[in-house]
């Protein structure tokens, strides 16, 4: 694992540009820590990257797309662990990841 910090500091938490973090997702097994709406913090093993991604996937493709134009600040992603898409709003993301197991 290496940690990817986008655009953070040793001064205040890091921000993550949603675009990198979208393209990383798609290309990678990523694992997210990031702070629940309820103020729990959740780490998250997820990807965007097709061969991890069920079969029905290629069929959502499209609206998974139109879903990150829609939102702008929350990404959605495959959870690798639950087997199920979870959502997080990128200005929660504590740190980031990219998991060497899956490449």
């Amino acid at each position: 694992m290496h940690n990817i910090d986008y655009y953070g500091d040793d001064s205040a938490p890091p921000a993550y540009d949603r675009d990198t973090l979208l393209s990383d997702l798609r290309r990678y097994a990523v694992e997210v820590l990031f702070k629940k709406v309820d103020g729990s913090e959740r780490k998250m093993r997820c990807s965007l990257r097709l061969d991890l991604l069920p079969e029905s996937y290629v069929k959502e493709m499209r609206e998974e797309k139109q879903f990150h134009m829609k939102n702008p600040n929350v990404i959605a992603a495959w959870d690798l662990d639950k087997n199920a898409w979870r959502s997080f709003r990128v200005d929660s993301i504590q740190y980031v990841q990219i998991l060497d197991a899956y490449q």
